[in-house]
């Protein structure tokens, strides 16, 4: 059930009425309970990046490797922070539109080499109520000292064979001569998050006349917008006259929502999750993406799909094992929805972007 937290560079506030979002807006809405297509089409934006992996592990990495590799490239796929940045656009009399498609962090192919050819990290705890970590699940250690993002993530275009003039990849691109600031918080370069990426290469397209400036961006995003992020969107909306309006998932639902739908007998509870109590089909848009994320991986990146083996075994000789299902809480009060003003706090925008 969305519910608009409303950030704008004009307060949209006129005699305390709030006033349709246009260009030099920014608008941010919050969604918990599914609802349209948001989680379906960042499932999409998914399986662009998992089919480009799947082409650079069969063209890269063709040896055998532990379980243990298996699972971290596992992880990297299914846990990583996605962005669709939609920017409409008109020339002449025509409506247009361009799709750009992000994943927050390193280049595919410095995850490859980080997964294939760092070293063995230690093995996974298997105690299974665990709490984890998200950040440290989608965290890459890259073998080398500094790398070169830039060349890394231009050679990765090779693997993405989906894309064309409509739909295309948000690259990592030079901040040189771009307007956007991102910062660094928690510890994390906030120009690898995925809603950055989309952000600058709409900034490149428009400085390029691929598009052109004062279209408007439609952004949606599979986790929490961070302050950084957020005024990155504001420095484009005010630079190239743009309206911007991005729907961020929480992966929790307020306590009064959830006991509504449990009383109401519209929804039961199976262990963490919330699901519909007709279909089975969970509630929150964030548990549809990552079931659905999970479920791409195991059909396309996991050794038996990949038809792989383990250090000589024959996939029928051991059965392998993805790692621990990290556990998230489904409800929390009220208070704890107020977007904190401390970002390292738990469900604060930062941990999330």
């Amino acid at each position: 059930m969305p519910r608009s937290a409303l950030t704008t560079l004009s307060f949209l506030v006129v005699l305390g009425l709030a006033r349709p979002a246009a260009a030099g807006d920014v608008v941010i809405e919050d969604m918990d309970i599914d609802e349209g297509n948001v989680a379906a089409l960042l499932e999409q934006t998914s399986q662009y990046y998992v089919d480009a992996m799947r082409r650079l592990v069969n063209v890269r990495y063709q040896d055998e490797y532990r379980a243990i590799r298996w699972e971290d490239l596992e992880t990297a796929m299914t846990n990583t922070r996605l962005a669709r940045f939609e920017y409409h656009y008109t020339v002449g009399s025509q409506q247009l539109v361009r799709i750009y498609h992000a994943m927050d962090g390193e280049p595919l192919g410095a995850i490859g080499r980080s997964i294939f050819e760092g070293p063995t990290r230690p093995g996974t705890p298997s105690t299974p109520d665990m709490e984890w970590n998200e950040d440290e699940l989608a965290a890459v250690s890259l073998p080398e000292t500094t790398i070169d993002r830039l060349a890394i993530d231009a050679e990765d275009s090779q693997f993405f064979t989906a894309f064309d003039e409509v739909e295309t990849r948000a690259r990592i691109l030079s901040m040189e001569d771009s307007v956007l600031r991102p910062r660094f918080l928690s510890g994390k370069d906030r120009s690898l998050d995925a809603e950055l990426k989309a952000l600058r290469q709409i900034e490149h397209d428009i400085k390029n006349r691929v598009v052109p400036a004062g279209g408007r961006i439609d952004g949606k995003v599979g986790g929490l917008i961070c302050p950084s992020c957020e005024d990155a969107m504001r420095d484009m909306a005010r630079t190239y006259d743009v309206e911007v309006r991005a729907t961020q998932m929480y992966r929790t639902v307020p306590y009064n929502t959830q006991k509504s739908l449990l009383d109401a007998g519209k929804a039961r509870m199976t262990g963490q999750r919330l699901l519909d109590a007709a279909s089975g089909r969970p509630l929150l848009a964030h548990d549809l993406l990552d079931a659905a994320r999970a479920a791409q991986v195991r059909q396309n990146l996991s050794p038996r799909a990949m038809g792989r083996s383990f250090k000589g075994m024959l996939w029928h000789r051991r059965s392998f094992q993805l790692g621990p299902v990290p556990m998230q809480r489904l409800s929390e009060s009220p208070e704890d929805r107020l977007r904190p003003s401390n970002p390292d706090a738990e469900d604060a925008a930062p941990p999330q972007c």
